[in-house]
């Protein structure tokens, strides 16, 4: 197995680092900032970049309205239904349910601005990429408002038992990896109830082999393609990065560019086979 993606933890954030965490976390209304982001805080200097770069297209709330606005135009993946009883047979009791809520809430806000955003510094990383030439997004609605709920730290792959470090091994396996494995952050803090994601993997697993995650994560990338290239080509004028190696960088970020829009695909079919949660 090959190692798993190098990051910095939240709780471990020195404070330029933390206050760029809570930045996102704040504008996005999510209680985690995604591990792309705590990727760039390995190396000196770029997550403060990213930051600037494409920081206000968070501040505005442009990108979060267009990009929740594609979702909801790209067909849920039908999963097999979950009902309370299941979840508390699984260990998942109400105050673990609401935290699960919260958990689907935050990736499924993030994870679909994270894929115009990442896409965007990609192409600035490379410096081959051409621009795209499609037509501006049009005006989004407004983004609802979330309040963020911080989330438990997820569970470390070393620390699962290994039949569910081996069901999240093969949850990540359809993500392509750049020589370091990239194990969704989804599915490491769905792990902390063992049984409850041993119920939903092998739902999950099917559709990725049925081909229907892979079919509707092209239909968001359609629906996504004006707000990355805009994004894109707004933030073409900044700085060249600080990385010693963009090529590395660059094979890391095709990764994601493949995860991201597979977690949207699995975060908004999760959240339709799962009970709401309603105190």
């Amino acid at each position: 197995m090959s190692e798993t993606l190098p990051e910095v933890a939240v709780r471990d954030a020195p404070p330029k680092i933390a206050t760029i965490y809570e930045r996102i976390m704040e504008t996005t209304g999510v209680g985690s900032p995604a591990l792309i982001y705590r990727h760039f805080a390995v190396f000196p200097g770029l997550l403060e970049w990213v930051w600037e770069t494409v920081g206000p297209e968070l501040e505005s709330g442009r990108a979060i309205s267009y990009a929740l606005d594609a979702v909801s135009r790209t067909p849920v993946v039908p999963l097999p239904a979950v009902n309370i009883a299941d979840m508390r047979a699984d260990g998942v009791d109400a105050e673990a349910h609401r935290t699960v809520d919260a958990m689907l809430a935050t990736y499924n806000r993030m994870n679909p601005v994270n894929l115009s955003l990442i896409t965007a510094i990609r192409d600035l990383v490379n410096p081959t990429a051409a621009p795209a030439d499609v037509p501006p997004p049009p005006p989004a609605p407004a983004a609802p408002t979330a309040s963020p709920m911080k989330l438990p730290a997820p569970v470390n792959l070393q620390e699962m038992p290994d039949d569910l470090r081996e069901t999240v091994l093969a949850l990540s396996a359809a993500i392509p990896s750049p020589g370091t494995q990239v194990i969704p952050t989804l599915y490491r803090h769905l792990a902390i109830w063992p049984d409850f994601l041993r119920r939903l993997a092998p739902g999950l697993l099917e559709a990725m082999s049925r081909g229907d995650v892979e079919k509707q994560m092209d239909t968001l990338n359609a629906n996504m393609r004006p707000l990355i290239a805009d994004v894109a080509g707004r933030a073409r004028d900044a700085a060249a990065p600080p990385l010693d190696d963009p090529a590395a960088m660059v094979r890391t970020l095709d990764s994601f560019l493949y995860t991201i829009p597979q977690l949207v695909v699995v975060g908004t079919a999760l959240r339709a086979a799962l009970p709401v949660y309603e105190a």
